[in-house]
C-alpha cells in the first residue's frame, strides 16, 4: 500500500494543446453556468408555481391531474438539465475528488442510459494534481459515451488503482470492440498530461490510462525563488544578486534543489519545475 503522503504527477512542459484544453474547460464551465442561470432557475419557479396551483385545486381534480403532470416533466427535465450540466462541469471533481466523481458519474449512467456500471475504487490518501484528476474523469465520461453510442454495451466496468509509482485506471465493457479513432482526442489528453493510454485487444472493450506518480517536493522558499529565477535564464551571479546572497550561496542552494528534484543540470531543474507548473 502507498504511504499516506502527498505525491503529484509529472507534466511535461506546456504545449499549445494544454491552452486548447484550458480554453475548453473555460467554456465548459461557462455553458453550465448559463444552464444554472438560463434554464434550471426558471424551471425552479415553474415547480414553485405548479405546487402552489395543485394545493388550490382540491375541488377540480382533472385540473389537479394537469397541473401534477406538468410539475413531474419539470421535474425531469430539471434531473436531465442537471445530468447535462454535470457532464459540462464536474462540480464533484472540484470540491471532493475524483473517486466521488466517478460515483457520481456512474449513478447518473445508470440512471439515465440505463447502464449498469461496476466500481472499484482505491482509496486515493491524497488528491491527485487537478490537471491529472480532470484527464482521467474526462477520458472515463469518453470511454462511457463510446460504451453507450458505438458499442451498444449493458455494463461497464471501472477500477482505480494506485501504486508508489503510479495511477492506474481500467475501463472496460461488454460491446463490441473499439473503432478506430474514436478516442483519439482522449488519448490526446492523457498524454498531453504526462500519462499513457492503452487500448486493450480482445472481443469486448478495455483500455487502461497510467500516470507515473513521483513523491512531492518539499522545496524551501528560498529554493522555489531560486528555481522560478533558474527558469527565468537568470545566471548563478543574477540569482545572487536578485536574492543579495553570495553566489556560493546560490550553489550551495542548486545542490539541494538537484538532490530533492533528483536532477543534474540547470536545464533538467528547468524542465521539471515549468512540468509542475512552479514558474
Amino acid at each position: 500500500m502507498y504511504e499516506e503522503d502527498s505525491y503529484t504527477a509529472y507534466h511535461p512542459p506546456p504545449t499549445p494543446g494544454d491552452d486548447l484544453t484550458a480554453l475548453l474547460e473555460a467554456e465548459r464551465r461557462r455553458l453550465a453556468d448559463l444552464l444554472e442561470s438560463d434554464i434550471i432557475a426558471p424551471l425552479k419557479l415553474l415547480l414553485a408555481q405548479a405546487s402552489a396551483y395543485e394545493q388550490t385545486m382540491g375541488a377540480n381534480p382533472q385540473a389537479q391531474l394537469a397541473v401534477s403532470v406538468l410539475a413531474n416533466l419539470a421535474r425531469q427535465a430539471v434531473q436531465q438539465v442537471r445530468d447535462l450540466e454535470d457532464t459540462l462541469y464536474p462540480a464533484a471533481l472540484d470540491s471532493l475528488g475524483l473517486e466521488p466523481a466517478l460515483e457520481s458519474l456512474a449513478n447518473q449512467a445508470n440512471r439515465s442510459r440505463g447502464i449498469h456500471v461496476e466500481l472499484a475504487l482505491q482509496r486515493i490518501p491524497e488528491r491527485l494534481p487537478p490537471a491529472v484528476e480532470l484527464a482521467l474523469f474526462r477520458a472515463v465520461q469518453d470511454m462511457m459515451s463510446r460504451a453507450v453510442r458505438h458499442a451498444h454495451a449493458s455494463r461497464v466496468t471501472i477500477q482505480l488503482a494506485v501504486t508508489e509509482h503510479e495511477v492506474t485506471l481500467y475501463f472496460a465493457d461488454n460491446g463490441l470492440p473499439a473503432e478506430d479513432n474514436t478516442l483519439a482526442a482522449t488519448k490526446g489528453q492523457i498524454t498531453r498530461t504526462g500519462g499513457t493510454f492503452t487500448v486493450h485487444e480482445g472481443s469486448s472493450f478495455s483500455a487502461s490510462p497510467r500516470f507515473p506518480l513521483i513523491p512531492a517536493v518539499d522545496l524551501t522558499p528560498r529554493e522555489l525563488e531560486v528555481v522560478q529565477l533558474l527558469v527565468a535564464g537568470k545566471s548563478n551571479k543574477e540569482i545572487a544578486q536578485v536574492l543579495q546572497v553570495s553566489a556560493r550561496t546560490v550553489n550551495f542552494h542548486l545542490d539541494n534543489i538537484y538532490s530533492k528534484l533528483g536532477v543534474n543540470s540547470r536545464t533538467e531543474a528547468a524542465v521539471y519545475a515549468l512540468g509542475q507548473g512552479w514558474a
